[in-house]
């Protein structure tokens, strides 16, 4: 039968030539609490590679604390760049449970070695030489470990649901508010923390006797000095968290099904069920009483809004700096929904001094950086150009796919060879079940190359609008969306600081003929001539009653007044007198952009297309550099 797999990377090397290898170490923490570290991983590897006269050991790469079920790691995939630049031809691990805990991350890991140009030892048991009766190796001890994974798992979460059942507390921090009794035995139960629990009744009556908002309760704890269980300030986001334990809702729940995000969730099955045992409720000593725990859930549900400011529709989101040195972070304010990016200093009890910025200024100055940056630099020099390593193993994967499946259709010819031949039986009935084994495994190592195959493909299509902006000739970054912008902002390790710490916005706020007008993007139109003001006056009269023009407002005065204001940017405070008195000229405004005739008037004298953008106060200058490029103030 062929031996199919990837040729061997010693075959063109000479018999003498020193083979450089790699010695790949993992350990997670539960198994760094049980001692089996680093040290001991290094020891079997130094003497199995001591006992190969043309191998030299080069480097060491290791993952502390790392989880052993995925196949993207710090070390490890530090260890595949030092493969692709050819300092490794080999890769030595104690045991294959290095590389994953799972058969596909094992897998996963064997093929980026294999596509980097290296191949996998291991020091307990041999893979054998390239070829199928590797494959079959793998395959084997894959199994074993993921066998012995899953039994670790079932034994942790079955103590945890029976100590759950029990009453007992089944393991993680305790709520804000109760510590634990008996820590480390199987018996521990909450008990309340009496210094926790009179920060709680505080929280309580701020919540529903003041009827304070998140922010407002955070500030009256600092000022009392209260300090959350770290030690640290209260903030909006910390104390939503404690509100949404059990201490706030009378009761806590192993494995809940109604929180899937983050890293630490219930793992549940098609139909929403948790995989290791049911939810289990537990009753908690009382902190406060029944009505005061209502009390509390409809403060928070009368306060409730979704989130709105995810962090992809941000792409500047952590790369902003202000003058104290903390990142900004993108979100709506409050009072008219404008999209801005405000430094995460001034969630605290006192502002930091860092100014605010306009999302859409802070964005279109860091696109025309990035796009003049990106238009200097030949399209293949450019970072992530359409050669990159997720198309190159696209490539090597499919061959492996194709390989794979040619293998399974030569093993299925064989078993119709077998199962026809003249042969002794039993010679024949051994021979059917060899090949029937060993499409088993061809069957599951195929399974696991399809998937990662189409998750390949899949990155592959979700890459394509952004590298097509890499190779055009004239990029343009912004016809990506807000979450591809995200990707080359810190593909291109984008920062932006406030160049002037000192920059501080004028006084007073935006009126809403302004806003009006920066919303609809319409111009404002020179003063009207005489022809002009007939028209106006007579489209005045049709909306208007008779009563609206018996002022001694001159309405053509105030209307030239209204546009000077905006096409100079001067406070109401600084209208010429000649235009009327302020106060009635503003109210006018008002009354006119309100009724809807403001729209008109502008639509009117704009007719020979001779108007100016209404004026913007001016806006901090920006220092925005990248990876690529000296610093330039936008």
């Amino acid at each position: 039968m062929q031996q199919g797999t990837a040729a061997h990377p010693d075959h063109d090397r000479a018999e003498s030539e020193t083979i450089g290898v790699a010695a790949y170490t993992r350990v997670s923490t539960a198994e760094q609490r049980h001692r089996y570290g680093i040290p001991v991983q290094r020891q079997a590897i130094q003497a199995y590679v001591e006992r190969h006269s043309t191998w030299h050991l080069v480097e060491y790469r290791q993952d502390d604390g790392a989880s052993g079920s995925t196949d993207s790691r710090p070390g490890f995939d530090a260890l595949i760049e030092d493969i692709a630049a050819g300092q490794v031809q080999r890769v030595v691990v104690h045991r294959l449970d290095r590389l994953g805990r799972t058969e596909a991350a094992i897998w996963r890991c064997v093929w980026q070695i294999e596509d980097a140009g290296a191949q996998v030892e291991c020091c307990v048991e041999p893979l054998g030489d390239p070829g199928i009766e590797r494959w079959l190796t793998i395959d084997r001890l894959a199994r074993e470990v993921e066998a012995d994974y899953r039994r670790i798992v079932t034994r942790t979460q079955s103590g945890r649901q029976l100590k759950a059942v029990a009453g007992g507390w089944p393991g993680g921090p305790a709520p804000y508010g109760y510590r634990l009794a008996g820590k480390g035995t199987f018996g521990s139960v909450l008990e309340v923390d009496p210094a926790e629990a009179g920060v709680v009744a505080l929280i309580a009556d701020l919540l529903t006797e003041g009827r304070r908002s998140l922010k407002e309760v955070t500030t009256e704890l600092n000022g009392r000095g209260v300090r959350t269980r770290s030690g640290r300030q209260w903030t909006p986001s910390n104390l939503s968290r404690r509100l949404g334990s059990g201490t706030f809702l009378g009761e806590a729940v192993f494995r809940r099904t109604d929180r899937q995000w983050g890293g630490h969730c219930t793992s549940v099955d098609g139909d929403g069920r948790p995989v290791h045992g049911e939810s289990v409720s537990l009753a908690l000593p009382p902190i406060l009483t029944v009505d005061q725990v209502q009390a509390v859930g409809e403060a928070l549900a009368a306060m409730s809004r979704p989130r709105r400011n995810p962090i992809a529709e941000y792409p500047l989101t952590g790369r902003i700096r202000g003058r104290c040195g903390l990142p900004y972070v993108g979100g709506l304010r409050g009072k008219d929904g404008l999209r801005t990016y405000r430094c995460s200093g001034m969630q605290g009890t006192r502002s930091c001094g860092c100014v605010f910025l306009p999302a859409a200024h802070a964005e279109e100055q860091m696109a025309e950086r990035v796009n003049g940056v990106l238009a200097s630099m030949p399209a293949g020099s450019r970072p992530g150009a359409p050669t990159s390593a997720a198309a190159m193993r696209l490539v090597r994967h499919g061959a492996r796919v194709t390989l794979l499946d040619r293998l399974t259709a030569e093993r299925r010819q064989d078993l119709q060879e077998a199962r026809g031949t003249t042969a002794p039986v039993h010679l024949a009935a051994a021979a059917v079940r060899q090949i029937e084994s060993d499409l088993g495994t061809l069957g599951r190592i195929a399974a696991h190359a399809r998937d990662w195959l189409h998750e390949l493909e899949a990155e592959i299509l979700r890459d394509a609008p952004l590298l097509t902006v890499l190779a055009s000739l004239t990029p343009d970054m912004r016809v990506l969306p807000p979450r591809e912008q995200r990707r080359l902002v810190e593909l291109l390790d984008v920062r932006v600081e406030v160049a002037d710490p000192t920059f501080r916005y004028r006084e007073g706020t935006t009126c809403l003929t302004t806003r009006w007008h920066q919303r609809t993007g319409e111009l404002i139109p020179p003063d009207p001539s005489d022809a002009q003001w007939d028209r106006v006056e007579v489209l005045l009269r049709s909306w208007f009653p008779a009563h609206h023009f018996r002022s001694p407002l001159d309405l053509r005065a105030a209307l030239t007044g209204m546009l000077h204001r905006l096409r100079s940017g001067i406070l109401w405070s600084e209208l010429p007198t000649r235009f009327g008195d302020r106060v009635n000229v503003r109210v006018r405004q008002r009354v006119w952009l309100e009724s809807g005739v403001w729209e008109a008037i502008t639509r009117l004298l704009n007719e020979e297309g001779r108007g100016t953008p209404v004026f913007r106060r001016p806006l901090p200058p920006l220092l925005i550099r990248t990876a690529l490029d000296a610093e330039q103030v936008a």
